[in-house]
């Protein structure tokens, strides 16, 4: 008995030095954390800085340049949300969402690992990067984008209001980019002026309506069929163009060759209709679009079931084909 009472205080030993040693070893653990990895530098008007750990010393810096990444998209809304609030301009949602995800993007190539050690299993990083540097890179490319955006606009003022118009919705990705870049630049170094660019790029899109609201489209075909002009002005209207019977800026005249055929019962019209586009009697887009109806009653339902799938076809290919030819 005595034996066994013996044996049993030693287990219970075992089991509580267990404990203590798991204890000690959690705490070992907790302790060996570097105090700037607990507590990272602040970010200053010289710096940004970023943390990271993972089970490599490469996957580590990469998650500290994701964590400085991280702060600067914070830095972003919280200003976004600042001027929101205190002024009267309306920033959409989808802006907000395009500045986030293009602060994502950016790569910090002047980084530089101010510490790094190897803990237990675990790799700590800290690093940091120049904020001048920084926004004096991001600048230049802001630079080339605003520049192309600017030349476009330039060389545009010798076009006619409808090649005008195109010039412009083909640099609308570039404007969204350059707005992007604006505003990380401004997150970057608040003396920035983010907002004089955004007026100069919010003029250039609303003069696209300025542009439409000023152009007058009449359309002509070479047949009494009027299905086709009806589903192109249809098309044009819904895009803000307006149509007219007289002082036309822009002629659009629709040729259709009909050739009808008849095949077990089924009345058939194959139609070839070109969309010719042109402006002060000059042609700058030609489309051909191919299309077949067919009716088993008549040649005219044929016409009709035709002029259906050139509706969907023009709606399929786009104005900008239509009208330009891109």
């Amino acid at each position: 008995m005595i034996y066994i009472k013996f044996i049993f205080a030693i287990s219970i030993s075992f089991i509580v030095l267990s404990i203590q040693g798991c204890s000690n070893s959690n705490k070992t653990i907790q302790t060996s954390l570097p105090i700037w990895y607990l507590n990272s530098p602040t970010n200053t008007i010289q710096s940004l800085y970023g943390t990271g750990e993972a089970d490599s010393l490469n996957e580590a810096k990469t998650n500290a340049l994701n964590n400085m990444s991280e702060q600067l998209i914070v830095s972003i809304e919280s200003s976004m949300n600042t001027i929101t609030k205190s002024s009267s301009n309306s920033y959409s949602k989808e802006l907000i969402r395009n500045i986030n995800l293009s602060a994502k993007k950016i790569t910090f190539s002047n980084y530089k690992v101010n510490k790094a050690i190897h803990s237990g299993n675990s790799f700590f990083v800290l690093v940091s990067t120049n904020r001048i540097e920084l926004f004096n890179e991001k600048q230049k490319e802001f630079n080339l984008i605003n520049k192309k955006i600017d030349t476009v606009i330039s060389q545009s003022k010798k076009l006619s209001k409808l090649e005008k118009i195109y010039a412009i919705e083909q640099i609308k990705p570039n404007i969204n980019e350059a707005k992007n870049l604006a505003f990380t630049l401004y997150a970057i170094n608040n003396k920035f002026n983010y907002q004089s660019y955004f007026m100069k790029y919010d003029k250039y899109i609303n003069n696209i309506n300025s542009l439409k609201n000023n152009l007058i489209i009449k359309i002509i075909s070479n047949t009494k069929n009027t299905m086709y002009i009806k589903h192109l002005k249809a098309l044009l209207t819904n895009n803000n163009y307006k149509i007219s019977s007289t002082n036309e800026n822009v002629l659009i005249e629709i040729s259709n060759n009909i050739r009808y055929s008849t095949a077990r019962g089924w009345k058939i019209a194959k139609v070839s209709t070109t969309i010719e586009v042109l402006v002060n009697n000059k042609s700058i887009a030609t489309n051909t679009i191919s299309t077949i109806g067919r009716s088993t009653s008549n040649n005219q339902n044929a016409i009709v079931s035709s002029a259906a799938q050139f509706k969907k076809k023009i709606s399929t290919i786009g104005l900008n084909k239509i009208l330009f030819n891109k």
